[in-house]
């Protein structure tokens, strides 16, 4: 009789989900496809696996990433041969940047249709280079006795590898041969026990613990939170040292409850005095987390060259800094304060804390009676509506720095996410999608985005109609991050860089099932909010902004703290 090649296939796709899935994974997106149907079947038939469809591949893996990262576990991706496969490689690099841990399973065709000119068919081996942790090719299944085990058993290494010491991305090439669709489909797949793979701790030396620890109990200190996993002990540990926490507003750390110091948030504005800056000169920094949003305080951390400047990174990676050195601790942030905290690190000087404490102060009142662009009026409007415990992803460009500058520090549990990785503008859409299905919080799921970042992912409306998630649009006719750049003076500024890409936002959202609603007014904006944050359903706020008028009032605002 001859063999069933397609069930031959689908016993293995069963295995190697099989092992994904007694290793934790729970949750898969998958796009339509032909070649990866034995991948497909398997994950619709395991009763044990969430499955997710996202018609698109760039934004199934922006689903995905923004799944992982809210949940902080490993989410799997399927798609076809071909270009579907290239289409995940801004998440992937995203994810790379952010450590967020995603299976990559792309189905390919076998050896003999490659490099023959096959339909669908191009180079996926090793197509993400250096941006995935491990890379697998794995051959077309045959009917070896031992290969459902070691498939299982490569289902676990997969997860292990992206939950390692360097979480991050990993890509299996899994190659099928016609025909695909077994001739007798077989019942769901019986269900495995689950062992879970756990990510590695990874802490320093005790003797290189009391160095660090006696190090930062001499001098005046300053610890940095930079994006990332919010760790609620760096409170604890700003109080013991009296050194100033400065939040960057992807931390997580300022809407925390947790006890300890109160983090700044107004650095952005107030380091742009160079008097100032000089002032507020310290001995040390301790960094988390990665690169701040500020570039006010970019600038000022690459000229403390005084100061021995320590980044906290668990995967050993470099970060560099002009005129500063900076060494990088291998270990996990919250290990590695519970120990300084056990080594009874000193408190600094006194007048050191209230100095950052004073400009943090007086950053705020100014910003309390200033008259501020409209986009940061609806922030800090929207902030004060969210119901405790709410999810809010901030898209690159102006809604993230403007968030930085005026957010201020709300006691208020809110979930702040954005994509600072790679920093683009595509996905934002559909990672806020993934950041809403796996948010486990009892209040709001909200998107602030640009008219470009909204245009580069429009189809990911298809993902948000399906979400309870308020999305607000600030339409200020094109790329207003460029009329705060050099490019701004150039006379081919708004058709080289500004690119306004004219849309009627209320058609779209009608054609996508999706509530419309415009703020035409400033002073109706309160109202509407409340009104929005009380619905239900994926709604759009559009918010048009004179890009102009906004420019101006912002610079205006600004320039009160330099050299003042």
């Amino acid at each position: 009789m001859l063999k069933d090649v397609a069930q031959i296939h689908l016993q293995a796709s069963q295995a190697l989900l099989d092992g994904l899935v007694g290793a934790g994974l729970e949750h898969l997106v998958y796009s339509p496809g032909s070649r990866s149907t034995p991948l497909t079947l398997a994950a619709l038939r395991n009763e044990q696996i969430s499955s997710s469809v996202a018609v698109d591949e760039r934004s199934a893996a922006w689903l995905a990433l923004g799944m992982a990262r809210v949940s902080g576990r490993t989410v799997g991706l399927i798609c076809t041969s071909g270009t579907a496969v290239a289409n995940w490689h801004p998440a992937v690099v995203e994810a790379d940047r952010q450590g967020i841990p995603l299976v990559l399973i792309s189905a390919d065709r076998p050896w003999e249709l490659q490099d023959c000119a096959a339909n669908q068919t191009i180079d996926q081996a090793g197509i993400f280079g250096r941006h995935v942790r491990a890379f697998h090719q794995l051959s077309s299944p045959d009917r070896q006795d031992d290969a459902p085990r070691r498939l299982r058993a490569l289902g676990r290494q997969l997860v292990r590898e992206a939950l390692g010491v360097n979480r991050g991305p990993v890509h299996l090439n899994f190659q099928f041969r016609e025909p695909l669709v077994p001739q007798i489909v077989p019942d769901r797949t019986p269900a495995v026990s689950v062992d879970p793979v756990l990510s590695p701790v990874v802490s320093l030396r005790p003797e290189a613990l009391a160095a660090l620890a006696r190090q930062l109990s001499q001098g005046k200190g300053l610890i940095i939170c930079g994006p990332g996993d919010p760790v609620p002990e760096v409170l604890q540990l700003g109080e013991a040292c009296d050194a100033p926490v400065l939040a960057d507003p992807l931390s997580g750390v300022r809407f925390l409850t947790s006890p300890g110091a109160t983090p700044l948030a107004a650095y952005d504005l107030f380091l742009r005095d160079e008097t100032l800056c000089h002032a507020l000169r310290p001995d040390w920094i301790l960094h988390f987390g990665g690169l701040p949003v500020s570039r006010s305080l970019q600038n000022w951390l690459g000229a403390q060259a005084q100061a021995r400047y320590w980044w906290v990174n668990p995967q050993g990676r470099t970060l560099d800094l002009p005129g500063c050195s900076v060494e990088t601790l291998a270990a996990s942030p919250g290990g590695l304060i519970q120990g300084l905290l056990e080594k009874r690190v000193s408190h600094g000087p006194g007048n050191w804390l209230e100095a950052w404490q004073e400009q943090e102060r007086r950053a705020r009142e100014l910003v309390r009676q200033a008259s501020l662009p409209l986009e940061i009026q609806v922030l800090r409007r929207l902030l004060d509506k969210l119901p405790e415990d709410s999810l809010l992803f901030l898209a690159n460009s102006l809604p993230v720095r403007y968030f930085d500058a005026c957010s201020g520090i709300r006691d208020k549990a809110v979930g702040v996410y954005g994509n600072r990785g790679a920093s683009g503008i595509d996905g934002n859409l559909s990672t806020l999608a993934g950041l809403a299905r796996a948010w486990q919080g009892s209040g709001l799921a909200a998107g602030i985005l640009g008219d470009l970042t909204f245009f580069h992912d429009l189809n990911a409306l298809s993902l948000c109609r399906e979400q309870d998630v308020l999305l607000l649009l600030f339409n200020n006719g094109g790329g207003g991050i460029f009329d705060y750049l050099p490019q701004a003076d150039l006379a081919e500024h708004e058709q080289g860089w500004r690119t306004p890409v004219p849309l009627n936002h209320d058609d779209l959202a009608a054609a996508f099932g999706i509530a419309y609603r415009q703020l035409n007014q400033p002073e109706d904006m309160d109202a509407l909010l409340t009104e929005l944050v009380a619905e239900k359903g994926c709604r759009l706020l559009e918010i048009a902004i004179d890009a102009r008028v906004s420019r101006q009032q912002y610079l205006e605002f600004t320039n009160r703290f330099a050299g003042n």
